[in-house]
């Protein structure tokens, strides 16, 4: 989406939204841990503003779709493809911020053994924590530990936070419930006065054992992966193909609608079926 769109969608729509944003709590809470960089109010606002974009040109546009296949308008199956697209519109506006939330889950938990190695080497040297967040987040590294150290630093530095209350509000809007245990107990230790570096040391030797566990399971997992791609990618396909040509030779008045039938299986179906299965290895693997 566009910045002029968003802004028009705040504008026009975000007003009406206002009564409604404290039952969408939960959402704003993950727009944070996504890091989205938007207001609740902005995206409801423009997940609105598109859906209904969505329901007034779903119809026409499904209406095209049947003709084009069916060479006549089958109205049920319009109306089912016009529902469909708003539905489907509004449906990815609520998953996606959780979406982006899981990515970056994956990607703290992967990289938070480096930065605690890193952290616990600088505390080691007798420097402070804010300063270990603050080389971290200078360091050329792309790491998302790193920008949530940057986040930490800049709230430490620029808006008057002190450090603890910067490692609890990381916590708070962080996605990783490991990474937020390890702020945590940063906080705890830098409260009680204890051996940081104890503490440093001993939590990056159980998250490298974590990391080999999880790089284990994934690849155990994956067999499970390939018995279920060829069930939806290639057993269900066929299966379907051929009851719908026994079919349409068996009642020429079924013609039609099975060959509606056949280009929903086609052009629809299946590649949501493979969509599905690539997000799913997407979400197991983990991050490099």
């Amino acid at each position: 989406m566009s910045k002029t769109f968003k802004r028009i969608a705040y504008l026009r729509v975000g007003r009406l939204m206002e009564p409604l944003l404290p039952r969408f709590e939960n959402l704003g809470k993950l727009l944070r841990r996504a890091d989205m960089g938007v207001s609740l109010r902005m995206y409801l606002a423009s997940a609105v503003s598109i859906t209904l974009i969505a329901l007034l040109l779903g119809f026409p546009i499904a209406i095209g779709i049947v003709y084009l296949f069916a060479g006549k308008i089958v109205w049920w199956l319009a109306f089912f493809i016009g529902l469909l697209i708003p539905l489907t519109t509004l449906i990815g506006f609520y998953v996606y911020p959780n979406y982006i939330a899981s990515n970056r889950k994956r990607a703290l938990e992967s990289s938070l053994p480096t930065a605690s190695s890193f952290i616990a080497a600088m505390a080691s040297a007798g420097v402070a924590p804010d300063k270990a967040f603050l080389a971290l987040a200078n360091e050329n590294i792309k790491l998302e530990v790193s920008k949530e150290a940057e986040k930490i630093t800049r709230n430490i530095e620029i808006l008057g936070y002190d450090l603890l209350s910067a490692l609890e509000l990381a916590a708070e809007n962080s996605p990783s419930r490991i990474y937020a245990s390890f702020l945590e107990g940063l906080v705890s230790v830098v409260i009680s006065g204890g051996d940081l570096t104890s503490y440093l040391t001993n939590e990056t030797k159980m998250l490298m054992r974590e990391k080999v566990r999880e790089e284990k399971e994934f690849i155990e997992s994956l067999g499970v992966v390939a018995e279920l791609f060829l069930v939806i990618g290639v057993v269900t396909p066929i299966f379907f193909v051929i009851m719908l040509a026994v079919l349409a030779i068996m009642s020429t008045e079924s013609g039609t609608q099975g060959t509606v039938l056949m280009a929903l299986l086609t052009y629809v179906l299946i590649p949501i079926g493979m969509s599905v299965i690539i997000v799913l290895i997407d979400g197991m693997q983990p991050s490099d």
